[in-house]
């Protein structure tokens, strides 16, 4: 007589537990939902909503020409600021990627120290470098014939900016190029490759990704950075944060200021894909 085995049956249900790794990702994410998601979502509402419902505000923005003098010197000043600041981070970033393990301790820290000063600090520094009686006007005085100072200029703005936003190109380049293999360069100057054909042909298309993601980040910050601009800039150079807050502060317009928030978000976007399309560079933006 042949018996038939029955499948095992459980007697009670599994209960389920969530991993390590399923905690340590969870938490940043629900972080992020709560002081994030939370308040975008709620500005982007209120551009809809306030003071009554509609595009009303968006209107009002597309007809405003001070609102898009703004946003142009907005998106003219930070991509100066971005330029620059690869330009000269990049320099920085390759000699420390060479320098012995003990310099580049000691130049890096000197890199990441402005980061423990105020950006309001900084910004105040600037405003007594760059006035009429400030060092840098004194030392230009001889060329430029003029003790007028930069203050309240797009140029002291753009120079400040540098200044405060250099740091994050030099640490972001300097981490891929020590991720180059020399001896590429080296196997190309075997070849016949003088240095300059070398590192150009060889070297930089290798650090062009990490200069483009560092160059995007800076002119994302730039874009909505406002301390800076609000106490560097003059009237005339007034950014869109500094509009948004002047409709916060002033008139109290929330719904304008939500519909300009949300004008300089579709901006970021919409430049940076382009930038990624044009330079063919992944991991800008992932969709």
């Amino acid at each position: 007589m042949t018996s038939a085995v029955s499948p095992t049956v459980p007697t009670a249900r599994t209960r389920w537990r969530p991993s390590f790794t399923t905690v340590a990702l969870g938490l940043p994410v629900l972080f992020m939902l709560l002081v994030y998601t939370y308040p975008v979502g709620s500005m982007l509402v209120r551009a809809f909503t306030e003071p009554e419902a509609g595009f009303g505000n968006f209107s009002r923005a597309a007809a405003d020409p001070a609102i898009w003098h703004a946003l142009w010197v907005t998106v003219r000043m930070s991509v100066e600021v971005a330029v620059l600041t690869v330009v000269l981070g990049f320099p920085v970033a390759y000699f420390l990627s060479g320098a012995t393990p003990r310099l580049t301790r000691i130049l890096l820290l000197l890199v990441v120290i402005p980061f423990w000063t105020s950006v309001l600090v900084r910004s105040f520094a600037w405003m007594v470098l760059l006035g009429d009686n400030g060092v840098v006007t004194r030392l230009l005085a001889p060329f430029t014939g003029s003790s007028q100072g930069l203050l309240y200029s797009e140029s002291a703005v753009v120079i400040a900016l540098t200044h405060i936003l250099l740091p994050f190109p030099i640490l972001i380049i300097k981490a891929t190029l020590d991720q180059i293999d020399g001896s590429l360069v080296r196997a190309a100057r075997s070849l016949g490759a003088g240095p300059v054909r070398a590192f150009t042909k060889v070297y930089l298309p290798l650090a062009v990704p990490a200069a483009v993601s560092s160059g995007m980040l800076v002119f994302v910050i730039g874009l909505g950075f406002y301390v800076t601009p609000a106490l560097v800039g003059g009237p005339k150079e007034s950014t869109i944060a500094v509009v948004i807050a002047q409709n916060v502060q002033v008139t109290f317009d929330w719904g304008m200021a939500a519909a300009l928030a949300a004008l300089l978000l579709v901006v970021a976007v919409v430049l940076t894909l382009v930038v990624q399309r044009l330079t063919k560079v992944k991991g800008l933006v992932t969709l």
